[in-house]
């Protein structure tokens, strides 16, 4: 990436001699949302099932700021698997957990994006509803602005109806394009209208037998009208030529592994492929019209290294050197986001050390795949990925880190007491199954939060490093055998990406007795102050370590659960002197208001007779008012009338405060007219 980063972090094999950890706390320590037999993906593979609301609903201006997850659970042996949704308010209290749809069939993989007027929740999934025992992918809202208050969800109804709506797009009359992702945003109607977007995967193999997953899109403009009137929505429908013809083998097959994002008039797919390529689908039309796709091979050659005895660390059973290289290894459960102030798109995902060969063989023993964040830039068309665990010298450089010469050198760092090289391992995923580790991922990536200060993002993986040597009986494992991780890696635009948090039930007490497998982040950071953001998750506590979904039967289920973190952006290293800072206190009162609240400081370093700014901000990062204010002494006020730079007033929503001193924090107040 073109990020500079401040700390060169150098490692010993896994672990870091400059940590750069962030500081978090459990705001909301787990909490039983329901009790599930289905114990495999609880939601969706490649969007978002826990959306943040605003903090405001209109247009009856009622307060929202709660969190919607949609999942599916199954409530026992003999019942369907259902698609539920629970809401948990601003103070993480679970207010509701409730099925979405009255229809009693086995229904699954649901997916949700938020209205950002209503704050509605827009809910898609797939099931069998119809005679010809196809899978459709149905839809529900629930409208939450009517009371300010979840549960009144219309009937569902078909956004896709397979095989029909497929038909006259791909000619094929037996495709079920399932697995629904939900995005809402801006319409190009303009005014009070929004788009929601709805794609989905094809579920029916080609010809040649294999699952190449085209898809159709969905989409419909709406207004707050609409949801009054519970309109099933009147909805337009289109297929990707490039992903068609992959899947029809034109000129090859060509399987994707890819995820869509929305942002304004662009809709972007970006993923790799089964040709080892990284690709991105841009459309700047609403998703109407023309896809360009960019992409380009994603192969990078490895120097095989050399033990102290002159044999290779990789050869063949007649004792040649192979020739190896790093590729985007098992990722396929991911995301797609805009990062960096919207100029670029990212996933996070994971690349590994394979035999250069059509195979590309690699021992999933050896513990050699490393989570990345790769990205594409949409001005420039160019990619570019971060290594962000285990980092190399120069993580940013564009050349994989190097596993057994992390400073960078050219030479080996350390070989073992036989004079074998070693080599840093990380193995990014929710379990060790050899034989199902593709269904075993799941990284996810938040969107970020810009704003007058700087930018920050979240990444959520699972690990099981520590579960896998367990297995393999290396000695100091033992109590991790069945002990997954979470780990989560923070980004300050001043700081650049920091070390992962490991959370594990053997020393995270708040996860005791836990297995947190298939772990989702809330979409989106909320922000606190100038250091602290709130990461919602949403995870299941399996009773059992490894999903049985697959095999074998029956399934052993678990618990599904959902906590809060605060998360400090503030990450320096443990070797760095912190310097003492000057302590602020501020507040304002009332909060929400309208029309006038007052702002009340306090600074131990204030001078008789200072003045000193108050800077007010929009939600987007906005300066949109200056208050100047002299003080008597260490504390001062100052009230603001809910006026704009040309004493215009502003309108409902959420705005920040802050003194204009270094280290002042940042507050958050809420107009409500």
């Amino acid at each position: 990436m073109k990020k500079s980063i401040l700390f060169l972090v150098f490692f010993i094999f896994t672990l870091s001699l400059f940590s750069q950890v962030p500081n978090y706390e459990f705001i909301v320590e787990p909490i039983e949302l329901m009790e599930t037999k289905y114990d495999y993906m609880p939601a969706n593979y490649n969007s978002f099932p826990i959306r943040v609301q605003p903090e405001i609903s209109t247009p009856y201006g009622l307060p929202a700021g709660g969190v919607y997850i949609v999942f599916q659970a199954q409530e026992t042996y003999t019942t369907e698997r259902r698609v539920y949704y629970a809401y948990i308010d601003e103070d993480g209290n679970v207010t509701a957990t409730d099925p979405v749809s009255m229809n009693d069939v086995e229904q699954g993989f649901p997916s949700l994006d938020l209205d950002p007027i209503t704050c509605n929740p827009f809910v898609a999934w797939h099931a069998k509803v119809e005679p010809d025992n196809s899978y459709d992918v149905l839809s529900s809202y629930d409208l939450y602005h009517m009371m300010g208050s979840p549960g009144l969800w219309i009937d569902e109804f078909i956004v896709i109806d397979n095989p029909e709506a497929g038909l006259p797009l791909t000619g094929n009359d037996d495709d079920e394009f399932i697995w629904p992702n939900v995005f809402i945003d801006s319409s190009p109607l303009g005014g009070d209208y929004r788009r929601v977007y709805v794609y989905a995967s094809n579920y029916t193999p080609t010809a040649s037998g294999e699952f190449i997953e085209n898809v159709i899109l969905a989409y419909a403009d709406f207004q707050t009208s609409d949801f009054d009137n519970q309109s099933t929505l009147d909805w337009s429908y289109r297929t990707i030529e490039l992903f068609n013809n992959w899947h029809a083998g034109i000129p090859e097959y060509i399987k994707p592994y890819k995820a869509m994002t929305v942002q304004e008039n662009k809709v972007v797919f970006m993923g790799y492929n089964s040709n080892n390529e990284i690709f991105a689908l841009k459309n700047e039309n609403y998703g109407e019209g023309e896809f360009t796709c960019y992409s380009q091979p994603w192969l990078f050659p490895l120097d095989n290294p050399q033990n102290l005895n002159g044999s290779y660390l990789y050869e063949d059973d007649s004792g040649n050197p192979l020739n190896i290289r790093q590729q985007i290894l098992h990722s396929k459960n991911m995301n797609v986001v805009f990062t960096d102030c919207d100029s670029e798109v990212s996933f996070l995902g994971a690349m590994g050390i394979t035999i250069d060969d059509e195979a590309g063989y690699f021992d999933l023993d050896w513990n050699q795949i490393y989570p990345k964040i790769f990205s594409f830039d949409l001005y420039t068309n160019e990619f570019s990925f971060y290594d962000l665990y285990i980092k190399g010298a120069n993580p940013s450089d564009d050349n994989p880190m190097v596993p057994w010469d992390l400073n960078e050198d050219g030479l080996v760092d350390s070989f073992d007491a036989n004079g074998m090289v070693t080599w840093a391992q990380s193995y990014p995923y929710i379990h060790f199954d050899e034989n199902l580790i593709d269904v075993y991922t799941n990284f996810k990536i938040t969107k970020s939060i810009s704003s007058a200060w700087e930018s920050w993002h979240l990444v959520v993986w699972q690990d099981c490093l520590k579960a896998k040597l367990a297995s393999q009986y290396v000695p100091g494992y033992e109590e991790w055998l069945d002990v997954p991780e979470i780990a989560i890696c923070a980004y300050s635009g001043f700081l650049s990406w920091s070390d992962p948090i490991f959370l594990n039930s053997n020393e995270t007490p708040e996860l005791a007795g836990m297995i947190p497998s298939f772990v989702y982040p809330g979409d989106k950071i909320e922000f606190f102050d100038y250091y602290h953001g709130k990461l919602h998750l949403f995870f299941l506590d399996e009773n059992y370590y490894g999903p049985n979904g697959y095999y074998p039967w029956p399934m052993d289920g678990g618990i599904l659960q959902y906590a809060a973190l605060d998360i400090d952006f503030y990450f320096v290293s443990t070797e760095e002197e912190e310097v003492p800072q000057q302590q602020i206190t501020m507040y304002n009162y009332p909060n929400p208001f309208n029309p006038t609240t007052t702002i009340q400081f306090s600074n131990e370093q204030n001078q008789q007779n200072e003045q000193i700014e108050l800077e007010i901000y929009n939600i987007k990062g906005q300066e949109i008012k200056a208050l100047t204010v002299t003080l008597s002494g260490v504390e001062g006020s100052v009230v603001w009338n809910g006026t704009d730079k040309n004493n215009l007033p502003v309108g409902s929503g959420i705005y920040f405060y802050k003194l204009n001193l270094e280290n002042s924090p940042i507050r958050k107040m809420i107009l409500l007219k």
